[in-house]
């Protein structure tokens, strides 16, 4: 059976499955046992359904052979075909196709207009068609925390086709007239996912909840210290909280009718935590939740009107699909920073340039890179007379140091790359252990390529024992580069 692939950078591989529990079944082909029901095996999407509804692979098959006779079709309940579907990449007949979306409450037309597994409600980490207003703004979000964050062993959300819809919709919403905040009155939770969520979350006390000045200053400045912890400890010591936060938000936006000002504020908020959220994803290794996150957080920042909190989402997505390998979509998401960023302050616009020249230059186009490093230091030089947003802290000369000598790394410049790196490196914070690592690690890799292997292997050692105190799979991947040039045990 060949290979089959869904989106970019997933495959499902033929050949038999290799877990505990799996059995022969007489047709030769391989059925999954009590210990092989994990579907973390799986990254394909009715994976992910199988999870959130709890069913195995037989519950499957007895939910489409019911829903089937239902349609007056009859069909047999046979668990080892929904087994190839997931694993073998085998796309059901129209029949079985039409009896679990019916069992899923998806319209037929859905069927229509998008191949299998496409129509599955896991495609794209959260309900496809929301409108660009603050009940599709809620609505995502009630979906991301229902699934506590989404789950990290998910598949990737965004192939090139979806992100390019994203950002479709995000200029044709963009191009409207900018929403000066949300509409008076309490949000329409008409999602099913949405009102469970608001569900889940704890309430305490009979009435609605209040929610004034200090308690915004509360959740305001919150964030913020979530994100001095995750400079210093990184992103896995933040996820939970990031998680639990986003639902209490939730909450507060959905109880009772909180003035407008309230709403614009909370729904800031809950912006600038889906973007903590997808850093700390991305740093975790957690691909599709990062995506999930950032396309979250686009949705509430433009309900509230904060387009600076928009560059940094675009930007956010747009580092993530570097560090995942897909320059192309990159590129696209940090174009989309770029033009976000008009009339934005001198730091959020160097924000979104950096980012754009980071993505240049991991598709290996040199001069696009070298046009977006200079636009992003001329514009940082401007910030000294204004400095943005307080969130915007941690994008100063010594980040900026060390994204450009990435990217210098990225397309084989190792000699300009060295003093970029370990000037980023003199400038940082030393509790800031996590970027000092990265840095560390990417200054070692630069120094080995230019043939200086005692500053390499010195640098290493400091990035492998930084890397210790404060773990990540970029920091893991990091230092596997360095591995062909030096050994980190001498």
């Amino acid at each position: 059976m060949p290979d089959r692939k869904y989106g970019r950078g997933t495959r499902w591989r033929g050949g038999a499955p290799r877990r505990t529990g799996d059995r022969m079944g007489m047709d030769g082909s391989y059925v999954a046992g009590a210990a092989g029901e994990d579907a973390a095996a799986s990254t394909h999407p009715l994976a992910y359904v199988r999870r959130r509804h709890g069913w195995s692979y037989q519950d499957v098959a007895r939910v489409i052979a019911e829903h089937a006779r239902a349609l007056g079709v009859p069909m047999a309940a046979r668990r080892e075909k929904v087994w190839r579907w997931e694993h073998w990449g085998v796309v059901p007949e129209a029949d079985s196709q039409r009896a679990l979306a019916r069992a899923l409450g998806i319209p037929p037309k859905e069927l229509e207009t998008h191949p299998w597994p496409r129509w599955l409600p896991a495609h794209g980490g959260m309900p496809d068609g929301l409108p660009w207003t603050r009940e599709g703004g809620l609505n995502a979000l009630g979906s991301l925390v229902a699934d506590g964050g989404s789950d990290p062993r998910g598949f990737p959300i965004a192939d090139e086709r979806t992100l390019l819809e994203a950002i479709a919709d995000w200029d044709a919403a963009a191009a409207e007239a900018a929403p000066t905040g949300p509409p008076p009155g309490g949000p329409v939770l008409a999602d099913a996912s949405t009102r469970h969520a608001v569900e889940r979350t704890p309430v305490y006390g009979d009435g609605p909840a209040v929610v004034d000045d200090t308690v915004l200053a509360w959740l305001e400045s919150g964030v913020l210290g979530l994100r001095q912890v995750d400079d210093r400890l990184g992103g896995g010591a933040v996820w939970h909280r990031v998680t639990a936060d986003l639902r209490l938000v939730l909450r507060l936006l959905s109880c009772g009718t909180q003035p407008r000002a309230v709403q614009a504020r909370l729904l800031r908020v809950a912006a600038d935590l889906a973007q903590l959220g997808g850093w700390a994803a991305t740093d975790t290794g957690r691909n599709s939740a990062a995506q999930r996150h950032y396309l979250t957080g686009l949705r509430l920042a433009h309900t509230a009107g904060d387009r600076g909190m928009a560059v940094a989402l675009w930007g956010g997505l747009a580092l993530q699909e570097v560090i995942a390998g897909r320059p192309r979509d990159a590129v696209a998401a940090a174009e989309a920073a770029v033009r976000a960023a008009g009339g934005a302050p001198p730091v959020v616009r160097a924000l979104a340039a950096s980012r754009l020249g980071r993505a240049h230059a991991a598709l290996g186009a040199e001069g696009a890179f070298r046009r977006a490093a200079a636009e992003a230091e001329r514009r940082l030089a401007a910030a000294a007379a204004d400095p943005g947003p307080a969130w915007l802290y941690w994008f100063d000369a010594a980040e900026l140091a060390a994204q450009t000598g990435q990217s210098l790394l990225d397309l084989g410049r190792a000699q300009e790359a060295v003093p970029l790196l370990e000037q980023a490196l003199a400038a940082q914070d030393p509790a800031f252990l996590r970027d000092r690592s990265l840095y560390s690690a990417r200054a070692a890799e630069a120094r080995a390529l230019v043939g200086d292997i005692d500053g390499a292997r010195a640098l290493g050692r400091e990035a492998a024992g930084f890397s210790r105190q404060c773990g990540s799979p970029r920091l893991a991947a990091a230092l596997d580069a360095l591995k062909p040039h030096l050994d980190l045990r001498g």
